[in-house]
């Protein structure tokens, strides 16, 4: 019989860090595994963190990014083929969705997915071109701004006359930061945003002054419909714009932020409480988790900037961009559109974080949405033919 040997200390270290390791494994198993939603390493959230058992889903307002479902804030929402969509509060359907249209819907976590049935598409400003500009538009008096990092698609894409709906992020100043441009068929004018006081003392959105709307509607953020003539839009309906889908009492919102002090709005208007821990100062874009309170207000769960503008309130040369997300696929049969290119990833091989927007999130997910290193980043990617179509 072999002598007893004593174990040396590198053997003792050996074993050791086995039965750690396997602790953790039995650990794991039996469920208490870490909070990572990504899909096969690509970062997107998979379903939304589920806070109230499913009962009153969550809002999501952002700008769609990929399909095979859609993408939008990072999570990936499931519809069917007979959801209810409406673009500017009129019937579509699914085979209208666009990569780069801004929606709104309520998701619920639904056995480890999120979905939903209802789909709204919000556009800000249906009209003719008025001026074209080197980056960008201006179209019932809104400034549309393509920014750094897009372009159109081919020098005489777009005329003055033309008819063309916006989709995209309203900045503190008003300037729409475009995500897509559609060209459409002439038809009644329409803008959607918040009613202001112009300096003639007339109500306006932008800089486009507005005729037959109530003095009620200053400060809201509402939906007109109507004619343009002599630099005026005469306005025939008027409604509230749901910019938040009803029901939930959380949200997941993208939008442009402006922060002065504890004080931090969104670009139509809600102020938000809990913006004292915030690191930027000035304007950003972000992805925010706000909570309604019971007293009425809304409160920052958590957000993760994808671009910051610094005090300034127009996006253009001093982005500050984030680092990119690892690349995704774009779907097979994603076709051409017309409008604009995002060279930057919006409609991309690469990534589809896009021109100055937040990408899909590559950190872990725990409570809320990301609010460390990971998470929400800024888009990067090769160019793209144009915007696509959904995928099945």
């Amino acid at each position: 019989m072999s002598p007893f040997r004593h174990p040396t200390r590198r053997q003792l270290a050996t074993l050791l860090v086995s039965l750690l390791s396997s602790a953790v494994t039995r650990v794991q198993a039996a469920g208490d595994k870490p909070k990572d939603n990504g899909i096969g390493g690509t970062g997107y959230i998979s379903v939304i963190p589920d806070r109230d058992n499913g009962i009153g889903g969550t809002g999501v307002v952002g700008t769609i990014r990929a399909f095979g479902s859609i993408i939008v804030n990072g999570l990936r929402v499931s519809y069917p083929a007979d959801a209810e969509v409406r673009i500017d509060g009129r019937a579509a359907n699914v085979g209208d969705l666009r990569i780069g249209h801004v929606v709104s819907l309520v998701a619920f976590n639904d056995g480890g997915r999120s979905t939903t049935n209802k789909i709204q598409i919000l556009r800000e400003v249906v009209g003719p071109v008025e001026q074209v500009f080197d980056h960008g538009l201006r179209v019932l008096g809104q400034r549309i701004e393509f920014g750094r990092g897009a372009r159109i698609e081919k020098p005489s894409a777009f005329a003055v006359g033309q008819q063309v709906a916006v989709s995209g992020l309203r900045l503190p100043d008003q300037t729409i930061v475009a995500s897509l441009v559609e060209r459409v068929e002439p038809g009644a004018a329409q803008l959607a945003g918040v009613v202001t006081r112009a300096s003639d003392r007339r109500l306006a959105i932008g800089a486009q002054t507005l005729s037959g709307v109530a003095e009620a509607m200053l400060g809201q953020r509402i939906l007109v419909r109507g004619a343009a003539a002599d630099g005026t839009l005469d306005v025939t309906s008027t409604s509230a714009d749901a910019w938040l889908p009803r029901g939930p009492s959380n949200f997941l919102v993208e939008t442009y932020l402006e922060r002065r002090g504890a004080t931090v709005k969104t670009a139509s208007g809600l102020t938000l409480g809990g913006g004292h821990d915030l690191s930027f100062q000035g304007v950003a874009r972000a992805v925010v988790d706000i909570d309604a309170t019971t007293a009425g207000g809304w409160s920052i769960r958590s957000l993760r900037t994808s671009e910051t503008l610094g005090k300034r309130g127009a996006a253009k040369e001093q982005r500050e961009n984030l680092e990119p997300p690892s690349p995704t696929r774009r779907p097979a049969d994603a076709s051409p559109g017309v409008g604009v290119q995002f060279p930057s990833g919006l409609d991309s091989p690469g990534a589809p974080g896009g021109y100055g927007t937040p990408a899909i999130p590559t950190g872990p997910v725990g409570h809320g949405f990301p609010s460390g290193p990971g998470g929400f980043g800024g888009g990067g990617g090769a160019p793209s033919p144009g915007v696509g179509r959904p995928g099945r």
